[in-house]
């Protein structure tokens, strides 16, 4: 009997050891994740707030009055929640209550099935996803039937959503999107999704937080490529 219980305690030590080694090693490979850029910020306090924004230690939050629909936004890996506010601001200026997720160590991937608790139960939902979380986003919209729309920034599904509305919006000089593994999905995708190409665009500029490493460069501004990312998903969200 006390040989087992020795073996026990090796076994949760053991377990203990490799739970924290694996724990500070994501913090460390987190702790490089892009910031969003002060111009941003500098962008938004120009404007009108029509809404409410709340932030909590999963969520940004923004609330309108009588919204029209909940949007989610799953943000790229290694990029900083924030860095989509300006997106956020502008769809919750069009009457839309957004939701920013703010995923473990910046990695949507880790927790996948964590997200859907931000899904409104009362209007329709829309997932927006960039890079990493893109592909997460087809994995909480697959078979949630709270979900209408699904919106790829430069991403792809990894699991069906041919039964909702599908936009994929990539970028023509971004080098970090592998663009044959849309093809490769395409199984994955409705017949008749919308694809948007932005010309001068890159991967980073789907987000506001500068330069990433082994992207292209953009040949037009940061606010201008999120404003044309607004037009198209605002025109999606009216079909």
């Amino acid at each position: 009997m006390r040989k087992l219980v020795n073996i026990l305690k090796k076994i949760v030590l053991i377990g203990a050891a490799i739970f924290i080694v694996v724990f500070i090693g994501l913090w460390i490979y987190s702790m490089d994740s892009y910031d969003p850029l002060e111009e941003m910020y500098q962008t938004i306090e120009d404007m009108v707030s029509p809404y409410e924004r709340i932030e909590d230690f999963d969520e940004i939050k923004y609330k309108v009055n009588q919204p029209t629909k909940h949007i989610l936004i799953i943000p790229g890996g290694k990029v900083e929640p924030e860095s989509y506010e300006y997106l956020a601001t502008l769809l919750a200026m069009n009457s839309h209550d957004v939701t920013i997720v703010k995923p473990l160590f910046n990695l949507a991937i880790l927790t996948p099935n964590y997200f859907d608790r931000f899904l409104s139960s009362s209007i329709d939902n829309v997932v927006i996803g960039h890079s990493l979380g893109g592909t997460v986003g087809s994995m909480i919209s697959s078979t949630n039937t709270l979900v209408s729309h699904v919106v790829f920034l430069a991403s792809y599904p990894i699991q069906d959503v041919s039964n909702k509305k599908v936009l994929v919006i990539t970028a023509e000089n971004d080098l970090i999107l592998d663009e044959s593994k849309i093809e490769d999905n395409h199984a994955y995708l409705p017949e008749n999704y919308r694809n948007i190409t932005i010309a001068g665009g890159n991967h980073a500029q789907f987000g506001w937080y500068g330069e990433q490493k082994g992207d292209g460069q953009a040949t037009i501004s940061a606010k201008t490529q999120q404003d044309t990312i607004i037009t198209e998903i605002i025109s999606f969200m009216n079909t």
